[in-house]
């Protein structure tokens, strides 16, 4: 970040641009330059051409004589400095009137030529224009380039203003984007740097509908809002563990240091190690759901799923969880469901999930409650939905109860580490889905939605 704000710096920008300026200024100015020289041979081309036809035809109707004096008047009479002047010679080459500026002998014989010509105090670049007349005689157009230059330097003059105005205009404005490019990097940075320093709740500033770097402060927020609630998760995994495994592993190694002890029975002996297995067997199974969670949660490439019949999964979850519900003194139905179902996924994940409800319902929904499982299916794609008339959720508990290791019962008195539903929601979300919680009235509706144009969701048809 150091190196961009160094070649971001407004001292660094303004070296660049004016470089950039001055290079654009010089070449502006040669392409002035070269366009008005252009223009100006064009234009004074034109008026010595035209000059010349006038006369060539006053000559060709009044004769030379006439001519010369007429050139002789303007002459005379020609303002200082003036462009342009003009001669007439006889067919020997004598100067007959006009502006004597040139012998014939030292003129071109015919066209356009660019002359130095001796004029009072030193030599003067002239343009001439020789043409011959039909009576006789020659007409010489002369031009003065110093004037020509004159005009091109008052060109160039002007051009340059103009080009130094406009310059310093996107100068100015390069400066302003300069700074607020720089105040948006800086406000994205300033975040990166607060969440290096623990402030996790740091957010990027962030336009819904705004420019790119408000699309990237968008991004970055959702990553921090993320990673935010990866480490509250932790930070909750870790406490909750400590919680959960700690009553199992001190039962453990009393369970132990009993079945040690010098004297014991051994049936004693062998109840002792039979507690102890099964405080092992419950800590064992309180770090598997936790990977269970982390390998759904991390995601699964699409090599990795296939073709899953939600119709067969669900009739076979029927048959292995309906004795343990009606052993519970509940009542357990399947809605059958005739045709195959089959979408995209990870058929030992869905089961779990499914077996993780149906465990739920049959663990909190209390004696004789009625327990169900059904699939629903409709353009907008796939439910899969437990549904027991237990006591259910409170509305306010059920986005938290998808949590690891929340349980409403606080004292832990019911079996469990508060994993299933956890499970559950993970699942769903790898299958790009979700897990909604439902009053059933009364009860609980646990709906796993897979939708239809989701991540991994598909249908065949029955065949």
């Amino acid at each position: 970040m150091g190196a961009v704000r160094g070649a971001l710096r407004p001292r660094a920008v303004l070296v660049v641009m004016v470089a950039v300026a001055l290079v654009a200024l010089a070449a502006g100015l040669l392409v002035i330059d070269r366009i008005g020289e252009t223009l100006i041979d064009q234009r004074q081309q034109a008026v010595a051409e035209a000059a010349r036809d006038y006369f060539v035809a006053f000559a060709h109707e009044e004769g030379l004589a006439p001519l010369a004096k007429a050139l002789d008047l303007r002459e005379r009479t020609r303002p200082a400095g003036g462009g342009f002047r003009y001669a007439v010679y006889d067919a020997e080459g004598r100067f007959l009137g006009g502006a004597r500026l040139a012998d014939a002998e030292d003129l071109p014989a015919q066209g356009r030529a660019r002359i130095r010509l001796l004029t009072p105090g030193k030599h003067s670049p002239w343009q001439v224009l020789v043409q011959p007349l039909s009576v006789g005689g020659t007409l010489v157009v002369y031009e003065n380039i110093h004037e020509r230059a004159a005009f091109r330097r008052a060109l160039i003059v002007s051009g340059a203003i103009a080009l130094v105005g406009a310059l310093g205009a996107l100068l100015a404005c390069g400066l302003w984007f300069n700074r607020q490019l720089l105040r948006r990097i800086e406000a994205v940075a300033g975040t990166a740097e607060r969440i290096a320093d623990g402030d996790l709740a740091a957010r990027a500033p962030a336009a819904p509908q705004g420019d790119v770097f408000d699309r990237l402060g968008l991004s970055l927020n959702a990553m921090l809002d993320r990673i935010e609630a990866l480490m509250t998760g932790m930070r909750t995994v870790t406490d909750s563990l400590a919680h959960d495994l700690r009553s199992p592993l001190t039962r453990l190694r009393a369970d132990i240091a009993r079945a040690a002890e010098p004297g014991l029975s051994e049936v004693s002996r062998s109840r002792a190690l039979v507690a102890a297995q099964g405080e092992a067997e419950r800590a064992l199974a309180t770090l598997s759901a936790l990977m269970d969670i982390a390998r759904a949660e991390a995601g699964l490439s699409s090599e990795m799923m296939a073709p899953v019949d939600l119709a067969g999964l669900i009739a076979d979850l029927g048959e292995l969880f309906g004795p343990v519900i009606e052993d519970a003194g509940q009542t357990f139905t399947v809605a059958p469901w005739s045709a195959p179902l089959v979408v995209q996924g990870h058929e030992l994940l869905l089961r779990q999930a499914v077996g993780n409800l149906l465990h739920n319902a049959a663990l909190h929904a209390g004696p004789g409650a009625a327990v169900s499982l059904a699939l629903e299916e409709d353009e907008d794609g796939v439910r899969i939905i437990v549904q027991d008339r237990g006591r259910g959720v409170p509305a306010e508990h059920r986005g938290r109860v998808q949590e690891r290791f929340v349980r409403l019962d606080s004292a832990r008195t019911t079996p469990g580490a508060g994993l299933g539903l956890a499970i559950a929601a993970a699942c769903a979300r790898l299958h790009g889905g979700v897990l909604d919680l439902q009053d059933a009235e009364p009860g609980l509706r646990a709906v796993i939605g897979l939708r239809r144009h989701g991540r991994f969701t598909a249908r065949t048809e029955a065949g």
